[in-house]
């Protein structure tokens, strides 16, 4: 698993597409990736916020196009219009998955290839934040006259600006049940819901495993939900804490553990059914082209989830940075929050956290009953109960 240079590094089972962090390597590798990347030469850029979209547009014709990586689709959409707006910067986007892409750009940043501008991606339970945000590998932009119109976290708490955010959360039928079957997340231990649960595989989505990660991490708040519903103290059974026992108790009730979100989906959504799957709120924006019935939830106890962000970075030396900071402007939305650029980002089930865009979503992000994302405690988390899991399977 050690790589050589003992940085932190995800590894792929046998098996499985997700990956496993190496904690024994963590706090050894945090000091030498920075002394690595400065002994490689990458000295971090500082990252200027006040140009004028005049002044890049000039800067960024002389560059002549703009290398995204980006873990979204959106981006080839927001690509399309920026091209018309802005003739003469051409966009080059490749899809990559965020861990994948983790991996792609330190090993090409460590042999002196500095290839993208531009990074789109999620977070890997914490490990963009802490390998790739903190090394200087992804470099924060929010551009000044956009700053205050940014909600938090992702103004000044989070380690870059995201440009939408959506979530794990419960969907039921919309056919079978006439109002919502659930409020609180222990009512899917009940006898009500036997082998009526599906999921997406925690162990091929980072952010399936962060909202289980989010409830050990707030066992508190699990432990006084399971009070509210079932009036008594929980009693764990072998368990570290509420939150544990939560997730033990749901494969105790015959949880099905689906490919994807769309497989779950498909499996509660194209006929009247009781079961009720647990998916991605983005996947909202697809129920009329996959024929699902179906409706997500949007308020559970002790909270309905836990944030899945959209991050918009540039990249270390950046070979195209004014087209980078362009781009980013784009999809932003720029300075009044309504250009076109934002268009395929502000979707049903995705939340863009600006205060001056109005949202499609039936409530505005501040008033989603959401855990914090915990970058930290995550990614020390992550693979103690992504081990837990794989015992309960």
């Amino acid at each position: 698993m050690n790589n050589g240079s003992m940085n932190p590094k995800w590894i792929k089972p046998a098996g499985l597409l997700s990956l496993l962090l190496v904690p024994a390597l963590m706090l050894s590798a945090c000091g030498n990736a920075g002394t690595e990347a400065a002994a490689n030469g990458q000295n971090v850029q500082a990252v200027t916020t006040n140009e004028t979209v005049d002044q890049l547009y000039t800067q960024a014709k002389q560059e002549g196009k703009v290398v995204v990586y980006s873990t979204s689709g959106r981006a080839n959409d927001a690509a399309e219009t920026f091209m018309k707006k802005y003739p003469g910067v051409k966009v080059e986007v490749s899809k990559v998955k965020s861990d994948e892409m983790m991996d792609k750009v330190t090993n090409e940043q460590d042999a002196g290839q500095f290839n993208p501008d531009v990074i789109i991606t999620k977070e890997v339970s914490g490990a963009v934040g802490k390998e790739m945000v903190e090394q200087g590998r992804y470099l924060k932009y929010l551009p000044d006259d956009i700053a205050p119109k940014v909600d938090e976290p992702y103004r000044t708490k989070a380690p870059g600006y995201a440009n939408y955010a959506e979530f794990r959360t419960i969907f039921y039928n919309t056919d079978y049940y006439k109002k919502t079957p659930v409020t609180n997340w222990w009512d899917l231990t009940t006898p009500e819901f036997k082998n009526k649960v599906y999921v997406a595989d925690p162990l091929s989505s980072p952010a399936f495993m962060d909202l289980f990660t989010t409830m050990v991490i707030h066992s508190d708040d699990m432990a006084a939900a399971y009070k509210q519903k079932f009036g008594k103290d929980i009693q764990l059974n072998g368990t570290e804490n509420a939150g544990y026992e939560f997730i033990r108790q749901l494969f105790a009730n015959g949880l099905t553990v689906l490919k994807g979100s769309d497989d779950v989906l498909d499996a509660i959504g194209k006929t009247a059914s009781g079961a009720v799957g647990i998916a991605v709120s983005g996947d909202v924006s697809k129920v009329e082209e996959n024929g699902w019935d179906v409706k997500p939830i949007y308020d559970i106890q002790p909270k309905t989830s836990v944030a899945d962000s959209g991050y918009l970075y540039i990249a270390n030396k950046a070979p195209h940075q004014a087209a980078g900071k362009l781009f980013i402007r784009w999809m932003m939305g720029e300075q009044d929050g309504k250009g076109e650029g934002l268009a395929a980002f502000n979707e049903v089930g995705s939340w863009v956290p600006r205060s001056d865009v109005k949202t499609k979503n039936p409530v505005g992000f501040e008033q989603l009953n959401l855990w914090d994302y915990d970058a930290d405690t995550l990614y020390m988390t992550s693979p103690k109960v992504r081990d837990f899991w794989i015992q309960q399977k």
